[in-house]
């Protein structure tokens, strides 16, 4: 059931609230330093949403942060709420979108920067429990692998994870996602501060509102392809225990449309039997 707009909570982890709430002051600076302190950030330049398109008849991407530090390196932010079982496809499609933006400004690909693609995510895309993966190419099979340094980091923070050191600012950050205050760090709550702050504004609450609405759309859509996959695992079961019992595909395409005829066509289940032989 949908929330009404009186129902409506406002959390760091909607869309448009990290959007807004890291455009203000230096908060997006801030959280970048307090996920890589060792990189000595001073000053970045950002857009929040910054649309990558480079054909009007190509896939284009939009990217919840792209920003530039002091010495030219260039980090995108994302905070997800719903888990992408092609996280890793995402991230390298990600890293080829910022690739291309920097050439299509005049730079050489000799020139690329050290370019973070950074991941903020709820709970743990690989059930190990650590706060903080990062992925690099290296050589496989060598006991000391050489490092192929294409300047590319691909980190992906899991505000669950129990396992691994991270600053303290930056679990403060992962108390917030879960709505939880733990720290005195002013930075924090600051946040938590602009949070509210979003959640009381007419305006903004209307935007929140439309956000929650495509959100529960999305959950919806892969409720029902969860549901829809479950049948067509179903349909090749059943069609290889009918098959073992030497039944011919007229006998197996009637049980099919007794069973599924209400969600696939006579069609769609003679091609299950077809590719299922």
């Amino acid at each position: 059931m949908r929330k009404n707009e009186n129902e409506l909570v406002a959390k760091i982890i909607d869309d448009p609230v990290f959007s807004w709430v890291m455009e203000q002051d230096d908060n997006c600076c801030k959280l970048l330093q307090a996920i890589l302190p060792e990189l000595n950030i001073t000053r970045v330049e950002f857009e929040t949403q910054k649309r990558l398109k480079f054909h009007p008849e190509k896939r284009g991407t939009i990217l919840d942060i792209l920003a530039y530090d002091q010495k030219g390196r260039v980090y995108d932010i994302e905070l997800q709420v719903l888990q992408n079982k092609f996280l890793a496809q995402r991230i390298r499609y990600y890293f080829s979108m910022i690739d291309q933006n920097l050439l299509m400004s005049g730079g050489k690909y000799r020139d690329l920067p050290e370019t973070y693609v950074i991941f903020i995510l709820p709970n743990d895309p690989y059930d190990q429990d650590e706060k903080y993966y990062e992925f690099a190419f290296q050589q496989l099979k060598r006991k000391n692998p050489l490092v192929l340094d294409t300047k590319q980091h691909a980190i992906i923070l899991n505000a669950s994870g129990s396992i691994g050191e991270v600053t303290p600012r930056l679990q403060g950050f992962f108390d917030l996602i879960h709505d939880k205050i733990s720290t005195k760090d002013e930075f924090i709550e600051k946040l938590n501060r602009e949070v509210k702050k979003f959640g009381t504004d007419p305006g903004r609450r209307k935007e929140l509102m439309d956000y929650q609405m495509r959100l529960d759309d999305e959950r919806e859509f892969g409720k029902e392809l969860g549901r829809e996959q479950e049948e067509i695992n179903a349909i090749q079961k059943l069609i290889k225990i009918t098959r073992q019992l030497k039944a011919s595909d007229d006998f197996i395409l009637k049980q099919l449309i007794a069973n599924y005829g209400d969600d696939f066509s006579k069609e769609e289940l003679q091609e299950f039997i077809k590719k299922n032989k």
